[in-house]
């Protein structure tokens, strides 16, 4: 399993160097090739999804509603079902503001990934950086169930003025990129579980989450390949569209900490809020590629390796130095409370 621990330590070099060579020259010089492998995708994105959805257990994550828990949730729900598509509506018109030229199709995509749910990697970050992997973990689920109503309804009234909406093909695509796969996911689970037992389906997570990552990598190259001219000839949208995520995202955070400050939440459970304010990526892409091409994944790419992806790696530092710097405090007045 080197292969797998590989794969996930090195994920953010993988990304860049696999979208920087196939949007850089291989896109440019045999579009004709990567056009060729469009019909891969499916194959790949349910690769992404697969493994994350076996391991869901939607009954364990609500059987126990603690008072932090309920807490929690209520808060979460009210980000997700009010603040972050208000977010979305103002980022879209900032971005319309300044870039005024942008394909409708990357702005579905950078709408989408901005309305969807938790990623699968949000409670394992939470972990590294001191807070509540369990409380993450009932945030992805949660999150999961209301993108079913979240991503089009919403994506339907922030993008009607900028591009036709297909609300059949988008709940196609839902079907097809996230209830299939779930309801596939949890049924081989459940089969592993009783022929197999717990060992054995632990003994699936490493070789799932390897397939996973290989479902990713070839998502990007062949994405990237596919619009690899247009980014090529216009390199700005790229790095400004990468500086407004990461802004808007930073923001998304910001709320939830000083939200999760403002009602007395302790720092571990903080820590679990902001995490909380993340977006996966594989469901974007899917129900990007679904709805509205290949272009709009680029848009859903700006939203992920390039922004969220690398926030929720720097948070991990953040936190760790916010509770270093909490316990010499603590320390000193224990200390001078003793003289």
């Amino acid at each position: 399993m080197e292969t797998v621990k590989f794969l996930k330590e090195k994920m953010v070099y993988i990304v860049f160097t696999t979208l920087i060579f196939s949007s850089a020259y291989a896109g440019i010089y045999h579009r004709d090739l990567f056009l060729s492998l469009k019909g891969t995708l499916p194959i790949a994105l349910f690769m992404m999804l697969f493994q994350p959805m076996v391991f869901m257990d939607m009954k364990k994550a609500f059987t126990s509603l603690t008072e932090t828990k309920k807490r929690y949730l209520i808060l979460l729900t009210a980000f997700y079902l009010a603040l972050f598509p208000a977010l979305t509506w103002l980022l879209l018109k900032f971005w319309l503001a300044v870039m005024p030229g942008t394909d409708p199709r990357l702005l579905a995509g950078v709408v989408l990934i901005s309305l969807a749910p938790l990623p699968s990697s949000a409670p394992a970050f939470t972990n590294l950086a001191g807070g509540k992997f369990q409380l993450t973990l009932v945030g992805v689920i949660w999150t999961f169930l209301l993108s079913l109503f979240v991503m089009p309804i919403y994506a339907k009234l922030i993008l009607h003025t900028v591009i036709e909406v297909p609300m059949m093909v988008l709940l196609e695509s839902l079907i097809l990129y996230i209830i299939t796969p779930l309801i596939v996911s949890q049924l081989t689970k459940y089969a592993v579980l009783r022929w197999k037992g717990e060992e054995g389906l632990m003994g699936l997570k490493e070789p799932l989450v390897g397939l996973s990552l290989l479902g990713m990598y070839w998502m990007v190259v062949v994405v990237f390949g596919i619009n690899g001219k247009m980014i090529a000839e216009k390199p700005e949208l790229i790095v400004v569209g990468a500086v407004i995520m990461n802004v808007y995202f930073i923001l998304r955070a910001a709320v939830a900490y000083f939200s999760g400050k403002a009602l007395d939440f302790p720092f571990e459970q903080n820590v679990s809020l902001v995490y909380s304010t993340g977006s996966n990526m594989t469901l974007a892409t899917a129900i990007a590629i679904g709805t509205f091409g290949s272009l709009a994944a680029v848009g859903t790419a700006l939203g992920g390796p390039f922004s969220d992806m690398l926030l929720m790696i720097l948070f991990v530092r953040l936190f760790t130095l916010m509770k270093e710097r909490r316990i010499r405090v603590e320390k000193n007045n224990v200390i001078g409370g003793g003289e």
